[in-house]
C-alpha cells in the first residue's frame, strides 16, 4: 500500500517494540478496487498497551486521543491516520453510538474482525509481511461484486449499515447477497432506522447521490421499504405513458439522477444539484390526476419540500427549492418560443439562488430521464437557450430604479416599497427607461 514516509517510520518503530501493524477497513478495500480517493487510513496495532502506543507516537508529534475506551489516537504531523488497538463492541442501547467497548491488545484477529460490517471491509493489510489477510472471503466478494455481511449477529447492532450498503452499491455497482438483504429488511421492519440522527442519514444520502450510479442505492432502499415517505409515494404515482413510458414517478426519478450523475461535474453546486434532481417531482403525488396529468406539480413540490428535514443548510434548501419550482420553465419557454421578457423574468427569479447553468442541466436531465425521449425537442431546446444567452446573457439585469428614487418622487417608505420596486423592475424588463418608469408609477398610483 502507498503510505506516508512518516507512517512507515512509525510502523517500523512499532515492530521494533514487539507490536504488529495492520491497515484495516475501507482503505484496503479501495486499494484493491484501485480507487484513489482521499481516505482515512485505519491502523490497528496488536501486542502493545494503550500507554505504550501513546508514548511511542508522542515521539513524533502531538497525540490526540478519542477516549481511552476506544483507544483511538491521531498524530498532528500525520494527517488522515487513525491508530487503534483491537477491540470488541457490544450493543448496549438503541442509539447508533450505544456500544460497550472492550480493548484487548492480544485479541485474536478472528475475533477482532467480527465487529466489521461487510466482508470487503474486513480485509487486513499486514504491514510487516506486505500481504492481505482475508478472514471472511472479502477478496472473492469484491471480485464477484457482492456485498455480504461478516456476521448476522453483529451486523444488526448498527442500523447505519443499511444506508452504508446503499451507498456502496451506488459507488461500486455491486449487488447485495440475499441473506444480508433480508437482514436489512428485518431491521427496517423493526424500526431501527429511527434511532439514526438526521445528520448521519443526510451524510449517507449525499454519498449515494454523489456516486456514479445513485439509482442502485435508492432502488435497494425501496426494496427493503426504507425510503422516506416523500420518495416512497412516488413509486405508486403513475404518469401518462405517452410522455413517460417508464410509468411511475420513482422510476423516472431514478433515470434522472443517473443521468445527472454524468453531468454533475458541469454544474456550479454538484451536491445541491443532485439533491434537486432527486426531489424535483416530489409534488406530483399531490396533484396527479387519474389520467396521469400533474398540473402545478412544481408549486406542490415546493410545499412538500418543507417536510424534507434531512437538509439543514439554508443555502442548500434555497437552491433546491428554486430548482424544484423552476425545473420545467426553460423547456416550456422553448416549446412555446417565449418572448425575451419571460426569460429575463426567470433570470430575476433565480438570481442569487441558482445559477442558470444548473437550471439548464436539470432541465436536460428531466427531459432525458424517461423511457421515450423526443430528441428533436431536446435539440430545439439547446438552440433556444443558445440564442437567449447569446443575446440576453445569463444574469438578471441590474435594477435602474431603487428605493431612494421612489422616495424622491414622493412615494412613502413603507411595506409596499418592495412591491413598487418589483413593478419598476418589470417595467424595466419591458424596455422602459428610468424616467419613464418613474412617470408611469407616479401616474398609476396618483390615479388610485
Amino acid at each position: 500500500m502507498r503510505l506516508e514516509a512518516l507512517a512507515k517510520e512509525i510502523f517500523d518503530d512499532i515492530l521494533c517494540q514487539g507490536g504488529e501493524v495492520y491497515i484495516v477497513g475501507g482503505s484496503v478495500r479501495d486499494e484493491i478496487l484501485d480507487i484513489h480517493d482521499e481516505h482515512d487510513i485505519d491502523v490497528e496495532v496488536y501486542h502493545m498497551t494503550y500507554t505504550a502506543l501513546h508514548k511511542l507516537l508522542s515521539k513524533y508529534g502531538k497525540v490526540n486521543t478519542f477516549g481511552k475506551s476506544f483507544a483511538i489516537m491521531q498524530l498532528d504531523k500525520l494527517k488522515g491516520y487513525d491508530f487503534a488497538l483491537p477491540r470488541t463492541e457490544t450493543k448496549v442501547g438503541d442509539k447508533h453510538q450505544d456500544f460497550e467497548i472492550i480493548v484487548d491488545p492480544e485479541l485474536p484477529k478472528e475475533k477482532a474482525v467480527q465487529r466489521r460490517d461487510l466482508t470487503m471491509n474486513a480485509l487486513m493489510y499486514d504491514y510487516q509481511k506486505n500481504c492481505i489477510i482475508d478472514l471472511c472471503g472479502g477478496m472473492q466478494d469484491i471480485q464477484d461484486k457482492i456485498i455480504r455481511c461478516v456476521s448476522s449477529d453483529t451486523f444488526v447492532e448498527d442500523p447505519l449499515r443499511i444506508l452504508r450498503i446503499a451507498q456502496f452499491m451506488s459507488r461500486f455497482s455491486m449487488t447485495v447477497e440475499n441473506k444480508t438483504k433480508m437482514l436489512c429488511q428485518q431491521m427496517v421492519k423493526d424500526g431501527l432506522l429511527k434511532y439514526l440522527s438526521i445528520e448521519r442519514v443526510y451524510e449517507e444520502y449525499c454519498k449515494i447521490l454523489m456516486s456514479p450510479k445513485p439509482s442502485l442505492g435508492f432502488e435497494f432502499l425501496k426494496d427493503i421499504d426504507a425510503l422516506p415517505s416523500y420518495l416512497k409515494i412516488l413509486t405508486t404515482t403513475h404518469q401518462r405513458l405517452d410522455y413517460h413510458p417508464e410509468d411511475d414517478v420513482f422510476t423516472h426519478t431514478m433515470m434522472v439522477i443517473d443521468i445527472a450523475a454524468t453531468m454533475k461535474d458541469k454544474v456550479h453546486d454538484s451536491l445541491s444539484f443532485m439533491w434537486s434532481c432527486l426531489l424535483h417531482d416530489i409534488g406530483k403525488p399531490l396533484v396527479t390526476t387519474i389520467d396521469g396529468h400533474a398540473p402545478g406539480h412544481n408549486e406542490a413540490g415546493v410545499k412538500v419540500f418543507q417536510e424534507v428535514d434531512l437538509i439543514r443548510s439554508k443555502k442548500q434548501r434555497q437552491y433546491i427549492q428554486t430548482m424544484i419550482m423552476y425545473h420545467m420553465h426553460l423547456m416550456n419557454m422553448s416549446r412555446h418560443q417565449s418572448r425575451d421578457i419571460k426569460f429575463l423574468r426567470l433570470l430575476k427569479w433565480i438570481d442569487k439562488k441558482v445559477d442558470l447553468n444548473d437550471l439548464i442541466y436539470i432541465t436536460c436531465c428531466d427531459k432525458l430521464g424517461r423511457g421515450k425521449v423526443e430528441y428533436v425537442q431536446y435539440h430545439a431546446f439547446w438552440d433556444f437557450m443558445n440564442d437567449k444567452i447569446s443575446r440576453l446573457g445569463t444574469k438578471a439585469p441590474k435594477a435602474i430604479v431603487n428605493g431612494q428614487d421612489l422616495i424622491e418622487e414622493g412615494f412613502l417608505s413603507n411595506a409596499k416599497m418592495k412591491e413598487l420596486l418589483e413593478e419598476a423592475y418589470d417595467l424595466q424588463l419591458q424596455g422602459f427607461g428610468k424616467e419613464k418608469i418613474l412617470r408611469s408609477l407616479k401616474k398609476k398610483y396618483e390615479q388610485r
